[in-house]
């Protein structure tokens, strides 16, 4: 993507986050995750049709991931995010073959890794601990995403930190980080959320959170009605 357009798209994720101070950080963490989907989404396509070529392990990696993330998109806009943009530019991306789709899925998933432990932070110091432990899950799903993404690309060791790389004070931060790897857009133009495909989910689990008070917490008695 040319420099003034990131630099549009920059401003385009700072002025839709100065509107939203109270949310900057779910809005840049909600979409990252549609930024995920809809890649993968194209990536799919394009090798359904024969444009890119994939293997079954990749594939199988891809379906399950644009699962996941799609899971996490669901969670952050049921407790008040808004994606700052709902179209990716991605037309205007090499994903000619698969080192370039999983250079660009790495990137993305490292910045997410990096907003999730931010929003860790943040949630932990407002004493909120189930959006805490929410947030650790993510970020843990998203790591796996991240080593697999390296994985593909034949990084040696794939899995190469100890400790996940520190990258945000604010996951606000992450909105910025996101339109410098150039897949924001301003107009109608872009690939929208959730991208061309359908998910599939088949053989993932754990698609709502699980906290260790929903985990711990008392059982309701037999035959009581569970509201809708």
């Amino acid at each position: 993507m040319r420099r003034d357009n990131r630099s549009a798209a920059r401003s385009l994720a700072g002025a839709v986050s100065r509107q939203v101070t109270d949310d900057a950080g779910l809005n840049a963490l909600v979409t990252l995750e549609a930024a995920s989907v809809t890649l993968i989404g194209v990536a799919r396509q394009r090798a359904a049709e024969g444009d890119l070529v994939l293997d079954e392990a990749m594939v199988g990696f891809l379906r399950a991931s644009q699962c996941q993330d799609e899971a996490h998109y669901h969670f952050l806009a049921s407790i008040g995010a808004t994606p700052i943009t709902t179209t990716f530019s991605l037309t205007e991306i090499g994903l000619d073959d698969a080192a370039s789709l999983f250079a660009l899925l790495a990137d993305l998933e490292a910045i997410a890794v990096g907003a999730h432990m931010a929003s860790l932070q943040r949630f932990a110091t407002e004493g909120d601990l189930r959006l805490t432990e929410i947030a650790y899950q993510m970020g843990a799903v998203d790591a796996q995403h991240l080593a697999l993404a390296r994985q593909f690309l034949g990084a040696l060791p794939a899995n190469d930190r100890a400790f996940a790389r520190w990258r945000f004070a604010d996951p606000a931060e992450a909105a910025d980080a996101l339109a410098d790897v150039g897949v924001l857009r301003e107009d109608e133009e872009g690939i929208p959320f959730p991208g061309p495909v359908e998910r599939i989910c088949a053989g993932v689990f754990g698609l709502v959170p699980e906290t260790t008070d929903e985990a711990l917490g008392p059982l309701p008695a037999v035959g009581t009605p569970v509201s809708s």
